[in-house]
């Protein structure tokens, strides 16, 4: 099974940000201007592809995360196709696990945030569990365009609350309803927008009353990239001058490092600004291809090195269990090394109970579509396992490991469930039971 897309190419990236913030509606835009989606789904509209569930529809906001793949090679075509696996996590409090469950199969972020809003209360937590797992990180200001967007407050806020090295890579040319384009402070250039939807961009001098402006936070962001090379340090203090290609690896290992947060700016309903975010994903955020290997434990406790590498014996990380009404039970993956494909018998670390892999899938929000497997570096899902439930790693018998298992917080809330007639316990028990599969957070006792 050939890798249609290869590793240098593969993103796995999630968006965070607190409720409202815009990052479903960001991830919607994503799928539409990149052809997963002809029409536009909207959150507040209950047609949102990634808010698929009833309760998600009815309430217009995101409950459960959601995974959907995409594939991107820019606006005209002019760059390699990506392939980039996306995973929309919740904004609410009460359902922060799905983030936390999240996080542990993502090489990259995205934290979206409210140019009017900032940094919010959600924003502080979603970015203590992604420091938590050293999920590298980029900065979305979103909404721009809204009443009270304010870039440099948001950016203030995440120095101070985030304790962020927030480095602005973008800078936008007005706010509020006089929002109209952007300043690229790496090509040191003016992307202008003509309409709304940012579908007619001209690229243009930077204007003379944001000159100044430009060149200050151009040196910022280059004393930001030389703090994180040696080399290019040296050649800083030589009065040396920097190619655009120095500066953007230079930030591409700050930000694998933890050193720099980039800040990009925008909004969701603007194409070119959407474009411009998954570029930057592409150019600054890692492939799944780690410089490190991924340390697991074998039987007898001891560690063992998993690579990214589909020759490998597999090992893949079940991360999240749906209750799907069509397909039965559905088991999201993260393949860590080797291939997941049909009929492949796959040991569960935890149990020991073999799995017998039916056909791989490819998810995109609720739909499914079949593929020729999964391999190392790649997010896809299962249907049908009978004992694999989150946390589990499924592996080759002949190298049976076990990936660290997510701890998730104690139950705070106790509630008593009484059946309405005699009878119905078997059928309670099943429902909690299939509850009790998709959300870990959730236990139930007999009194």
């Amino acid at each position: 099974m050939p890798r249609q897309y290869s590793l240098e190419n593969t993103r796995n990236i999630g968006i965070m940000a607190h409720i409202d913030a815009g990052k479903t509606t960001t991830t919607e835009r994503i799928l539409f201007y990149t052809g997963v989606n002809y029409r536009l789904g909207e959150t507040h509209e209950g047609t949102a592809t990634m808010d698929w569930m009833e309760q998600e529809q009815e309430r217009g906001i995101t409950i459960t995360s959601a995974a959907t793949t995409c594939f991107w090679g820019g606006e005209k075509n002019q760059y390699p196709k990506h392939r980039i696996n996306i995973i929309d996590t919740p904004g609410h409090v009460d359902f922060t696990v799905e983030v936390e469950r999240s996080l542990r199969v993502l090489d990259g972020s995205v934290t979206v945030l409210c140019a009017k809003g900032g940094v919010e209360p959600q924003s502080e937590t979603v970015w203590r569990q992604a420091d938590k797992y050293h999920v590298p990180r980029m900065a979305y200001v979103n909404k721009m365009d809204i009443m009270g967007a304010d870039f440099y407050r948001v950016v203030q806020m995440m120095k101070d609350r985030l304790k962020a090295n927030a480095v602005p890579i973008q800078l936008p040319i007005g706010a509020e309803d006089s929002f109209r384009g952007i300043i690229d402070l790496i090509n040191m250039e003016a992307d202008i927008y003509y309409d709304d939807l940012g579908k007619d961009m001209r690229v243009e001098p930077i204007p003379e009353d944001m000159l100044e402006e430009a060149k200050k936070y151009r040196a910022d962001l280059v004393e930001a990239v030389v703090e994180t090379d040696d080399e290019l340090m040296e050649k800083f203090f030589g009065g040396e001058p920097f190619t655009t290609e120095e500066i953007v690896e230079g930030m591409r290992k700050g930000v694998k490092d933890g050193l720099i947060t980039p800040v990009f700016c925008g909004s969701a309903v603007n194409q070119q600004a959407l474009d411009m975010l998954l570029f930057n994903m592409h150019k600054l955020l890692p492939s799944p291809q780690h410089d490190a290997a991924i340390l697991a434990e074998n039987a007898s406790g001891e560690p063992v090195e998993l690579h990214c590498d589909e020759t490998e014996p597999t090992a893949a990380y079940v991360f999240k269990t749906v209750a799907d009404p069509f397909v039965g039970k559905l088991s999201y993956l993260r393949v860590v090394s080797g291939k997941v494909t049909a009929g492949e018998p796959l040991t569960n670390a935890r149990t020991g109970d073999v799995e017998k892999i039916s056909k791989p899938l490819t998810v995109i929000g609720k739909k499914q579509v079949d593929s020729d497997g999964i391999i190392a570096g790649d997010i896809g899902a299962v249907a049908k396992l009978v004992s694999a439930k989150t946390g589990d790693t499924l592996c080759d018998a002949e190298r049976v490991v076990k990936l660290p298992a997510p701890v998730f917080p104690k139950p705070s809330l106790f509630m008593a469930v009484t059946v309405a007639k005699k009878g119905d316990e078997g059928k309670i028990s099943s429902a909690l039971a299939r509850l009790m599969e998709e959300d870990p957070t959730l236990s139930y006792e007999n009194n």
